[in-house]
């Protein structure tokens, strides 16, 4: 079986979000409409407007309630505050124009240094079972940054590291047990749907330790982290020879 390349990011969702045990580990996402935007808006504090075949956190926009008649809108590394009656108006602005867009319920994310943080999970299928074989943070570089991805200027971790020193108390044995739990649930689920045999996920930890997907990326790049973790990085390329040799 080879391994499909999918970049929509509503396709890899959507399984979970349908799924009893694993929508609960799943922000409420929806395929962007004028309507949805302001009805989520009312709903929830954050949103998060993504490009669903974006990548590397290009073409994002947070937009974060204030108030009951104001909103902060964040895009690139600018932020305005508007009107919520022309919320619609300033976040199509922003959006290029023929792309299909998500909105996604933003994720209060722990933090490290008072700067937000997410997790690379990378899951390999070299035979007839996946392998977690790597785990490590991604600290973003400001503590108002939008995304925490690498290619924003966001930094590689060891995760224990991170955990143990993130602002809020993190019981980081039991945060390690769910997230292993959570991930492998979801590869064997989109696994189970798509001839996938590697799985990289954004993993999110909210201030209360509750651990959420984010996305899911099937081309997943580990540009720089051979040094993070040598030994973590053999056991990928381990498994990435294994199936390499059964194509």
């Amino acid at each position: 079986m080879k391994h499909k390349f999918i970049s929509s990011k509503m396709k890899k969702g959507q399984p979970l979000l349908n799924d009893r045990f694993l929508s609960r580990h799943v922000p409420q996402t929806r395929w962007y409409r004028d309507a949805t935007l302001t009805m989520m808006l009312r709903e929830f504090p954050v949103l998060y407007i993504k490009p669903d075949n974006g990548s590397a956190g290009t073409g994002i926009i947070r937009v974060k309630r204030l108030n009951r008649s104001e909103s902060l809108i964040s895009y690139k590394t600018k932020s305005i505050i508007c009107r919520n009656r022309n919320i619609v108006f300033e976040v199509v602005k922003r959006m290029r124009r023929g792309k299909k867009y998500i909105i996604q319920r933003g994720i209060t994310l722990a933090t490290y240094r008072n700067k937000p943080f997410d997790l690379r999970i990378v899951l390999q299928k070299p035979s007839n079972r996946w392998l977690l074989t790597w785990m490590s943070a991604k600290v973003a570089p400001r503590s108002n940054s939008i995304v925490t991805n690498v290619a924003k200027g966001a930094r590689d971790a060891r995760i224990k590291e991170i955990l143990r020193g993130a602002d809020q108390p993190l019981h980081v044995s039991r945060v390690l047990k769910t997230l292993s739990g959570v991930s492998y649930k979801i590869a064997r689920k989109l696994g189970s749907r798509f001839p996938f045999r590697i799985i990289g996920l954004d993993m999110g930890i909210d201030k209360k330790g509750k651990v959420w997907f984010i996305e899911a990326n099937t081309k997943p790049n580990f540009h720089g982290l051979k040094k993070l973790d040598p030994i973590q990085y053999r056991r990928y390329l381990h498994a990435k020879r294994r199936i390499e040799a059964r194509r």
